[in-house]
């Protein structure tokens, strides 16, 4: 017959009463040590409490009496992603895959595989007391496709839409036909077909991205230039995939991505034309499976 106590602490639960439900089940486990249910419970409610050593500790026991017990790996998994131990964490995983595809377990374990090999930044600061941006990996700039054929168009049409109007105000009384406005909008067209190697060139290198093991390092802007260290662990969900008019007609794609600027200001910057659609898919994959082993240790839950 179950004990009514482990009804009673799951009663306190429910109702936020957590140290109270602890301590029924801390009770009732030193009457019957061997009660997995009650041992599991207990485990459950110090997590709940931030208790994460003693929660660690109990789920530990509980795998031990029951090795099973999938609801105790899982758990026993994030603690130990929470932590940076992505190895232990994935092995963990792969226990409650071998029996239950339970949760979110299998995109945790894609998580932890993609991002096991550099330890989060937490872990670096505590071996080195040096928050480092780690090695350099891919570069991502703006793509020369992305610029060439809206440039001359755009000056163009702004020509035959706008110049008769700016003319006319600068000298009433003047005429200027629309073949006119057409022969000065095709001068300027085949200057800026001249110029476009130039500016191309000067534009894909100003906005690029290099990325770190830790942070991503952003420059934007030629004459008003800006470079903004973002790391991993500032960004505050993951980032999203955007393609627009110019984007399917180029063949490119760019990342939306949200990061707090400060302790409590969210800003969000645009990653414009950096690839091919397939491309930035795999940057914005990269991303989302860097940031949990960044952010957690450091922020706290994802927001």
């Amino acid at each position: 017959m179950a004990d009514s106590r482990y009804e009673q602490a799951k009663t306190l639960r429910g109702e936020g009463r957590l140290a109270e439900a602890s301590a029924v089940l801390t009770s009732l486990l030193a009457e019957r040590p061997g009660d997995v249910g009650a041992l599991y419970a207990l485990a459950v409610c110090q997590l709940d409490l931030g208790e994460r050593a003693r929660a660690r500790e109990t789920l530990r026991r509980v795998i031990a009496a029951h090795p099973g017990h999938y609801g105790a790996e899982y758990q026993l998994g994030r603690l130990l992603q929470d932590q940076g131990d992505l190895a232990g964490a994935a092995a963990r995983y792969r226990n409650v895959l071998a029996v239950n595809d339970y949760a979110d377990t299998e995109a945790r374990l894609r998580q932890c595989e993609r991002a096991g090999a550099v330890p989060p930044v937490r872990k670096m600061i505590e071996q080195s007391y040096v928050a480092e941006r780690g090695n350099p990996g891919m570069t991502l700039r703006l793509r020369a496709r992305h610029i060439l054929p809206f440039g001359s168009v755009a000056t163009l049409l702004s020509m035959v839409f706008f110049a008769r109007p700016f003319f006319a105000f600068v000298d009433p009384e003047a005429t200027y036909p629309l073949a006119q406005l057409l022969m000065l909008a095709a001068l300027l067209l085949l200057m800026n077909i001249a110029l476009s190697p130039i500016t191309v060139y000067i534009r894909t290198r100003a906005y690029t991205t290099q990325l770190y093991d830790y942070g991503m390092d952003v420059s934007t802007g030629v004459f008003r230039r800006s470079r903004q260290f973002v790391w991993y662990y500032q960004i505050t969900e993951p980032p999203t995939y955007v393609r627009d008019a110019r984007e399917y007609l180029t063949h490119t794609a760019s990342l939306l991505i949200s990061y707090n600027n400060t302790a409590t200001t969210t800003v969000r910057m645009k990653l414009r034309g950096i690839g091919s659609p397939r491309e930035v898919e795999q940057m914005r994959s990269y991303l989302q499976s860097r940031i949990p082993a960044e952010r957690l240790p450091i922020r706290g839950p994802w927001t």
